[in-house]
């Protein structure tokens, strides 16, 4: 009837109503806001749910979703225009206590996206047997990812398999550690590509 409905939940009547007359955010900074959620949940989205094995310490019962909005809506964009746009190297795709995965390079080959890593054995909380995760998404929508246990060898690499690639076709590309466990992992880094 009306603007409200009426349901049972738990042998409790629960009565909601919807507002006849919506208001409209109409300042600059309410709709600056708007924009933010909106462009932030697109990239999660676009992201397929690798973002969730990277924000994975969890503390106080957040989902990786709201962990990741957190993370990112007061840094994770630029300001510069008249609409906020995303800026890439700012946004986090991981966040954790495990220290940064420290990337040297990140090529284009063949093959797709080497990365070249430094394993940093010797800082606290690291260990050989982390996972390594990198990821690509490319202009056409197309996310690659790859994942392989971080090893005992001073330097690493690792590939993201998309063959015939060129730089202009990259939107983003990410390398973060997850431990063995999946309990701890690191801030994400974000890979600048060399054709």
């Amino acid at each position: 009837m009306g603007n409200f409905t009426t349901m049972s939940y738990n042998v409790r009547n629960i009565i909601r109503s919807k507002a006849f007359n919506l208001k409209r955010k109409k300042t600059k900074a309410q709709q600056d806001q708007i924009v933010k959620m909106t462009l932030l949940a697109e990239v999660y989205r676009s992201f397929g749910g690798i973002t969730d094995q990277g924000f994975v310490e969890n503390s106080k019962g957040k989902s990786a979703y709201n962990l990741y909005v957190s993370a990112n809506f007061n840094s994770a964009f630029d300001l510069t225009g008249e609409v906020p746009v995303i800026s890439y190297p700012l946004l986090l795709a991981s966040k954790g206590t495990l220290p940064r995965v420290r990337v040297s390079e990140g090529v284009l080959v063949s093959e797709g996206i080497r990365v070249i890593f430094s394993s940093n054995l010797s800082l606290p909380y690291v260990s050989e047997s982390d996972h390594i995760i990198a990821f690509a998404r490319t202009t056409d929508g197309e996310l690659r990812m790859a994942i392989q246990i971080r090893g005992s060898e001073e330097t690493g690499s690792i590939l993201i398999p998309l063959p015939d690639l060129i730089v202009g076709e990259v939107v983003c590309c990410y390398v973060f550690a997850r431990s063995a466990d999946g309990k701890k992992s690191s801030n994400s880094v974000y890979v600048e590509l060399i054709g």
